[in-house]
């Protein structure tokens, strides 16, 4: 597995579209063990690792998993040889790959992404690292809110953020203005298909409008060997991260 071809535009852009990362068998088997997690795993875990929305009918639906490597096989996945080979060559280094995420945008629901940079959560130093998510079960579009960038941000720096009150997305930029929203790229995914990102890409996503269709994503994080990070920084978050939890939406 070679992926060097996907550094340039990575390092050029601050994101790359891999379009068929996964094949239908590693997906179908992906997908399964997913829905297995969020039907028999995620039930019994506390609330500050499973993130619900409610829905109209007084059901709810999971909209973010954390910490997936609680469960043995997410444990094991951490290691998949596709998605490691990825990452190296996406760094041009080893890397380290952190616990699994799932998001979920369910149909109609009022969940925005706010605009942020995950280096103020993930505190590398240097910044060397890659978030890959993958379209699991339904295509990302503009309808179920797929990822939008502000291409080149990375290379601009950390910008201040502020307390979101959203949980999950603790922070967002404070400045974040029309002059970002110009810039910004909306990309599109079908399942199967990974979007990487750089931890200082500036990047947000918009609420689901689709009436029947989920907008559900698996995220894999990895540091790379030369970045350390920055223990300061990631206490501020999880101060943020925990009013968000007992206080946010």
């Amino acid at each position: 597995m070679d992926y060097v071809k996907y550094r340039e535009p990575f390092q050029r852009d601050g994101y790359v579209h891999v379009r068929g990362f996964l094949t239908s068998q590693e997906l179908v088997e992906l997908r399964k063990e997913i829905h297995r997690f969020v039907a028999e795993v995620a039930p019994a875990l506390p609330d500050n690792q499973v993130f619900y929305a409610d829905r109209a009918d007084g059901g709810r639906d999971v909209r973010q998993i954390h910490r997936m490597h609680c469960d043995p096989f997410f444990e094991a996945y951490q290691s998949h040889v596709k998605w490691t080979a990825l990452a190296r060559d996406l760094l041009g280094e080893p890397v380290t790959c952190r616990s699994p995420i799932y998001f979920n945008k369910p149909p109609e629901s009022d969940f925005p992404t706010p605009p942020h940079q995950d280096n103020c959560a993930f505190a590398l130093n240097p910044p060397h690292g890659v978030e890959m998510l993958l379209a699991v079960d339904e295509n990302f579009d503009e309808e179920t809110g797929c990822l939008r960038y502000v291409p080149g941000s990375h290379r601009e720096g950390l910008r201040k953020h502020t307390y979101s009150g959203v949980r999950g997305f603790a922070l967002e930029i404070a400045d974040f203005g029309p002059e970002d929203a110009a810039r910004e790229v909306a990309v599109e995914m079908e399942p199967g298909d990974v979007l990487c990102h750089h931890p200082l890409m500036i990047h947000r996503a918009h609420r689901n409008t689709s009436p029947d269709r989920s907008r559900s994503g698996f995220s894999m994080w990895f540091r790379g060997e030369s970045a350390r990070i920055e223990s300061g920084q990631t206490d501020a978050y999880d101060q943020n991260a925990h009013r968000a939890q007992e206080f946010g939406w």
